[in-house]
């Protein structure tokens, strides 16, 4: 049989799967955890501050996993093992998105999520039995307590290895009471925080200082924070939430980031930001992380509530964005991020190849695009639906149905729905290309007629540097703050963002509208032609929303004032900015520069410090600048890991001077 086969060769998990066959998946899978936590190799403990600690490495190839439930290191499958394999492949992985490939930029069906570490740490995890045993569902029900007695198994575990390696007795002393029981010191807190971000992989951090103020009593929390979040980087976990509600606490989480690539840190600032805050995050992003990035949280809050009036006001308090930054309620969401991303370049490109020439006017042709790009939409809407319905039947989530409200009470299993709030992320790429690739045709086909609709094309097909070039050097263009750009940006933007308001979505609120490229603007572009913005073929899409690379050359404020003129309540998925700044730029100054981006209705805007030298010499002698870390997209990333299209993209950014 299955069963006795894996456990033959160690596969506990798997073998998991296989003892009560004909039960739910969602019960098996959580059956199967529970084998896992019983059975796993438990961290080797270094003398680090927080157990676990470093990279989960396991023999086994089955393992817990957030996206799936279910992780599987196929390839490490001995061949002569390929039909247990294949076998666990047709029975646990059936679901596959639908959504079409060539609209998946930046996210197919991709769900991060935030556990609710703050109920964690108020009840204990053990105080969650009675409530679970309420569920109606057998199924649900059972495997539930299947998956909390794996992690109480798991506890005991981790507490007797730490006694037998003589491991610091206060660390012991509080794994043997959280997180199956309430924390009650600031200490306590953080190894629960740690212990359920292994739980959940290492997916996300939540709102860390305000999960841990109830807890603090002014003590220095700094060691313990790097050691989380040496481990969030070492599993390679996304970001966290920062405000300043708690600003001691919030200024210790800045300092505990200094030169670190994770956690990427949300920061939300306005003018009643503390100076004590300010200057830690100052400090933070001069120290070469990339971090925080600085957040609008009173635009950001009012564009959700508008999108969303059922959202509770109580709840926006808990705002973190998961993955890079895709908006959802930290501990009770179950947000599609991304879901899709709509590749409206290729449209654009289709749309000039297959319509301009017969265009008399621009409103024609601008029509044609719009409803070209509404009909994509609303397709990419139905296949997240069918995707979504097809996972709730094929991709049941044990552990985050036990970790996020409101799954247990209302006894609704995750990806069916559980999660107190459901929304799906669609992702607009290349927005920027195709503002400046309109204008041009505007002006150049349409009102100068400096060019034939097929002189246009003609050179668009022969890649012409030349002509490329003089797109680039067109005096009107998206990112020098110039009026007439600026109301085309917005109609542009408006119409975008604006498609993903209608439509119902199955198991839960609707769709948001973002720009995140995360790391996809140059597999995104390889397959497109030259376009009428002066980028060339194959060349990456534009990098989220900053302008056109040698078309930002009049200032940051003028950078940031084109920004502010997109119509960004619309697309509270998050619209992501990147900026480079070089180390000249004044504090002062850059505080009024967020400042006044927020003011005029700016979301997001994240920050690299580094010099066009710096990048330069790291990208011939990258063995010289192995911590050198850049954002891109929504992330932070060593500039080393970046594949080589992207290396010259961040080396191609303006680097804003100032003093």
């Amino acid at each position: 049989m299955i069963r006795e086969a894996l456990l033959q060769i160690g596969e506990y998990t798997a073998a998991g799967l296989y003892e009560e066959q004909d039960r739910s998946l969602f019960y098996r899978k959580a059956l199967g955890i529970r084998r896992f936590y019983e059975n796993c190799d438990l961290a080797v403990y270094g003398g680090e501050r927080l157990y676990p600690s470093g990279a989960a490495a396991q023999k086994m190839h089955v393992i817990p996993h957030y996206y799936h439930g279910l992780g599987v290191r196929w390839s490490v499958f001995a061949k002569e093992e390929s039909e247990l394999a294949e076998r666990i492949r047709r029975d646990f992985f059936a679901y596959q998105s639908t959504v079409p490939k060539e609209h998946t930029v930046a996210g197919d069906m991709y769900t991060h999520s935030i556990p609710h570490y703050e109920r964690i740490l108020a009840e204990g995890l053990l105080s969650y039995v009675p409530r679970i045993e309420k569920i109606a569902d057998r199924d649900l029900r059972e495997g539930l307590l299947h998956v909390v007695a794996g992690i109480e198994c798991f506890t005991a575990r981790c507490v007797r290895y730490l006694v037998s390696v003589s491991a610091d007795p206060a660390l012991i002393a509080a794994l043997e009471k959280v997180p199956l029981h309430p924390a009650e010191t600031a200490y306590e807190a953080i190894v629960a925080w740690n212990f359920i971000l292994y739980l959940d992989n290492c997916d996300n951090l939540g709102c860390l200082a305000k999960g841990l103020y109830p807890y603090y009593r002014g003590e220095n929390l700094i060691p313990l924070l790097e050691n989380l979040y040496d481990n969030l980087d070492a599993n390679n976990g996304y970001s966290m939430a920062l405000d300043s509600s708690c600003p001691e606490l919030t200024v210790q989480c800045l300092i505990a980031a200094r030169g670190k690539r994770r956690p990427m840190i949300e920061l939300f600032v306005d003018g009643d930001t503390p100076e004590t805050v300010w200057q830690a995050a100052f400090e933070t992003m001069k120290s070469g992380g990339g971090q925080p990035a600085f957040y609008n949280g009173q635009a950001l809050f009012g564009s959700l509530k508008k999108r969303f009036p059922d959202i509770r006001s109580e709840d926006l308090g808990s705002f973190c964005g998961g993955g890079c930054t895709e908006s959802m309620i930290a501990g009770c969401s179950n947000v599609g991020s991304l879901d899709a991303g709509i590749n409206l370049l290729l449209i654009l490109e289709n749309v000039i190849h297959g319509h301009l020439c017969a265009c008399a006017d621009f409103a024609s042709f601008y029509g044609i695009f719009i409803r070209e790009t509404e009909a994509v939409v609303e397709k990419v809407k139905q296949e997240i639906n069918n995707s979504r319905r097809s996972r709730a039947v094929y991709d049941p989530l044990p552990m985050r149905t036990l970790l996020i409200d409101d799954c247990i009470d209302t006894g609704t299993e995750y990806n069916s729905g559980g999660a107190r709030y459901n929304w799906s992320i669609i992702n607009f790429a290349g927005l920027i290309n195709v503002i400046d690739s309109l204008w041009n045709i505007k002006k150049l086909v349409f009102e100068e007629r400096k060019y034939t609709a097929e002189e246009m094309i003609l050179f668009l097909r022969q890649n012409d540097a030349a002509f490329l070039r003089e797109m680039i050097r067109q005096k009107e263009s998206f990112g020098k703050d110039q009026e007439p750009v600026n109301r085309f940006a917005e109609e542009i933007s408006r119409r975008i963002f604006s498609m993903t308001k209608s439509g119902a979505l199955c198991f839960g609120e609707g769709f948001l509208s973002a720009s995140i490229q995360f790391n996809s603007q140059a597999a995104a572009g390889m397959g497109i032609g030259a376009t009428p913005d002066g980028r060339a073929a194959g060349a990456p899409l534009c990098d989220s929303l900053a302008a056109i690379f040698g078309k930002d050359t009049c200032g940051p404020t003028a950078l940031l004032n084109s920004i502010t003129s997109l119509d960004l309540s619309r697309a509270a998925g998050v619209p992501v900015v990147n900026f480079n700044l070089s180390q000249r730029f004044d504090d002062s100054i850059l505080k009024a520069l967020i400042l006044g981006y927020m003011n005029g209705g700016g979301i997001q805007m994240q920050i690299t410090y580094a010099s066009k030298e710096e990048l330069l010499d790291a990208y011939e002698h990258p063995e010289h600048h192995g911590n050198l870390i850049v954002r891109v997209g929504g992330y932070s990333e060593y500039f080393n890991r970046l594949s080589d299209p992207l290396k010259r993209m961040v080396i191609d950014r303006t680097i804003q001077g100032g003093m």
